[in-house]
């Protein structure tokens, strides 16, 4: 009687960082550098990502390239504008907004109509970070408000409970 040992390959985790920025444009590499000088966040730089998309159970974006997870990470900067992005319950991407709603924690400098949409990205995570908030995204009608980020809604996870 022979036996065949398994093949099965276990890849290690992916890293995990503060941030991932995508693609090279001139506006990704400013958040790059914004992120890493003023907020002193750990930034990992993708030009080479083939999709990215939210994990609403550890709420981390994941990043991936040829199907293999190659990093995670709480806010994701798209920098490129047409890699293929899964939000939040199959919510659909809006090609023209900063942020968007069933995104949560994803900032699109490159296509904005701002006109400081990286400085609006680095003081929104800054604000977040200084009011122990977890996620932001685009509200689905922007109410009348006071606050900087009016179009914004800040929140922290709800853990799920299980009951057996």
């Amino acid at each position: 009687m022979t036996t065949t040992a398994s093949t099965s390959v276990s890849h290690p985790p992916a890293p995990e960082f503060d941030a991932v920025v995508l693609g090279r444009s001139f506006a990704s590499q400013r958040v790059s550098a914004r992120l890493r000088d003023e907020l002193r966040l750990a930034v990992h730089e993708i030009g080479t990502a083939s999709a990215v998309r939210y994990d609403d159970i550890d709420h981390r974006w994941e990043i991936l390239i040829c199907g293999t997870v190659v990093g995670r990470a709480k806010f994701v900067v798209d920098g490129h504008g047409g890699l293929t992005l899964q939000g939040r319950d199959g919510a659909a991407l809006e090609r023209d907004a900063l942020t968007v709603h069933g995104f949560p924690n994803l900032f699109r400098p490159i296509v904005s109509t701002r006109t400081d949409s990286v400085g609006y990205t680095v003081s929104c995570i800054e604000y977040m970070r200084s009011n122990g908030l977890d996620y932001v995204e685009r509200r689905l009608r922007t109410p009348v408000a006071d606050d900087d980020y009016p179009e914004l809604s800040f929140d922290r996870p709800t853990p799920i409970l299980w009951f057996g």
